[in-house]
């Protein structure tokens, strides 16, 4: 009997695949913990770390459906730019908490497997103290994720600055015209320097981005991600014959 993790999460209201790092590993979980069953395995540490890690990843591909179905939904209808541009703003703030909460978890996971002894405040990619010590206890593991950091900064980078990124509407119609383009009307600042406060007045060119791109550039880092924690979990669960 697996534990079926999976189905506990948005991914159960999707028409969408489970990625198959997860199917995979509940596999796993129904040989190593096939003794606890029914509830027992479903409420081991491990089991809660996994579903954990996929509920986030399964939001972080909710709101960008969300993104996408509100511009086809909104395509036609009167004001259909401007809903479907407030909808994407606003589906998109929910993005970056989903991933920033994908992070969280992961880092989570890996104190849990790894057995860090780190408090919950350090219990996350962007804390330096979590590096130090997982570099220390598990040198190996820490070169796996440490390769990924530069992708880590630039999810934190963004949610920290969302207020200038996400910029309120009007400065985008400011900076391409109120009767430009659709697309243009859905993009977000790509520019870490960015000041909501200065630029309606500023003339330089500033660089934007549209949201689905973003997720199209780093939902293979979160997958990846993902397949290599259900590893770490995998390996802290053996089976026991």
């Amino acid at each position: 009997m697996k534990t079926r993790f999976y189905e506990r999460t948005a991914y159960r209201l999707s028409d969408g695949n489970v990625p198959a790092c997860f199917v995979e590993l509940d596999e796993h979980f129904d040989k190593a913990l096939g003794m606890l069953m029914p509830r027992g395995a479903a409420t081991h540490v491990m089991v809660l770390a996994a579903e954990s890690i996929c509920a986030r990843m399964a939001e972080v591909e909710m709101y960008a459906f969300l993104i996408e179905d509100a511009r086809r939904r909104h395509r036609m209808d009167a004001e259909g730019d401007l809903k479907a541009a407030v909808l994407t703003r606003a589906f998109f703030v929910g993005y970056l908490g989903a991933a920033r909460a994908l992070l969280d978890a992961c880092a989570n996971a890996l104190a849990l497997v790894h057995e860090l002894g780190l408090g919950r405040d350090d219990r996350t990619f962007l804390s330096p103290f979590f590096w130090q010590v997982l570099v220390e206890h598990a040198p190996t593991v820490h070169r796996r994720y440490h390769t990924m950091r530069i992708f880590f900064n630039d999810i934190f980078r963004w949610c920290a600055e969302t207020t200038d990124r996400v910029a309120p509407l009007e400065l985008v119609y400011v900076t391409f015209g109120q009767f430009s383009t659709r697309d243009s009307h859905m993009k977000v600042l790509d520019e870490a320097v960015a000041d909501m406060n200065t630029l309606a007045y500023s003339n330089r060119t500033y660089n934007w981005t549209d949201p689905l791109e973003l997720h199209d550039r780093w939902k293979q880092n979160f997958l990846q991600l993902c397949e290599r924690l259900c590893s770490e979990i995998e390996q802290a669960t053996p089976i026991r014959e």
